[in-house]
């Protein structure tokens, strides 16, 4: 009886003993599934990201109001009469700040006394504006050359704004896994799914701006300029004809510069010409002197 006490007491201090070592396990595992659950959600994250690029009519759905995002441009090449340069370039500075837009840039060149006869101008109106401003800048001048270009880029924004709402859903994610890792090398993992997250969400935000800018304004390039005035340079003016002139000056140029070397040489050359024969006589005298004597 007494051992049959004994083994019972044995089997229930083994039971105890199993009892407490698998209390210690779960406790362990309980410290690392903050790492095991910030990498599940770094991979969930990964793959979705990947996925976008292939989700682009549900996120069409899921965008509604984005419309239609053209990027619009414009290059004009306009002359005027002699010196009327200046008040064309002011009138198409009034044709862009009557329609809300704006100069980006100018640049203008001299001829003869100092006065300017050609230049250009980088001008942003907005887009709803775009059409009524190459009207009114095709009148400030006869116009001479024209482009334009209208780009469509309605698929890469939407594309761009389902990133940045997935990218800012995961960044949330994070966030809150964050806050909740009790061991630091679960804070770590999260930490640096977080900063990758973060770097990528800014560049869809930047993409984003620069879109919404470019489709918001357009951009029109006005050259203007003095028919028969001298072309500055780059401004794409040059031809057969200035080739030729080109060519003509540069050869008056080497030429005279040539002339010039030549006279300035002319009396030394002349002086080392005089010197050799004098040298050259003197030594016929020393070889032969009786030369004269016996003729």
């Amino acid at each position: 009886m007494k051992n049959f006490a004994k083994a019972v007491l044995l089997a229930l201090l083994v039971l105890l003993l199993a009892a407490c070592a698998g209390g210690d396990d779960s406790g362990a595992d309980g410290d690392g599934g903050g790492a095991d659950a910030a990498l599940t959600v770094a991979a969930e994250g990964e793959v979705a990201a990947s996925d976008e690029g292939g989700g682009a009519r549900q996120a069409v759905q899921q965008l509604p109001g984005v419309g239609l995002r053209i990027v619009k441009t414009a290059s004009l090449r306009i002359s005027v009469g002699k010196g009327g340069f200046e008040s064309a370039v002011d009138e198409a500075r009034s044709v862009a700040s009557g329609l809300g837009g704006f100069v980006v840039s100018s640049s203008a060149g001299q001829a003869g006394r100092g006065r300017l006869v050609r230049g250009s101008l980088v001008i942003r109106v907005p887009g709803r504006s775009y059409e009524q401003a190459v009207r009114e800048l095709r009148r400030v001048g006869r116009l001479e050359r024209m482009s334009d270009d209208a780009q469509d880029v309605s698929s890469e924004f939407v594309d761009l704004e389902a990133r940045r709402r997935h990218l800012e859903a995961v960044e949330r994610q994070l966030l809150s896994l964050l806050d909740r890792a009790k061991t630091v090398p679960s804070a770590l993992a999260v930490q640096s799914q977080l900063n990758e997250t973060q770097l990528q969400l800014e560049q869809a935000r930047g993409r984003l701006g620069f879109l919404e800018d470019q489709t918001t304004y357009a951009t029109i390039s006005v050259t203007l300029g003095e028919r028969g005035a001298t072309a500055a340079p780059g401004d794409g003016g040059w031809g057969i004809v200035d080739a030729w002139g080109d060519g003509a000056r540069a050869f008056t140029t080497v030429t005279g510069k040539v002339f010039v070397v030549a006279a300035g040489a002319a009396p030394i050359l002349f002086l080392l010409g005089l010197a050799w024969l004098a040298a050259r006589y003197l030594r016929r005298r020393i070889a032969f002197p009786w030369g004269a004597s016996r003729s």
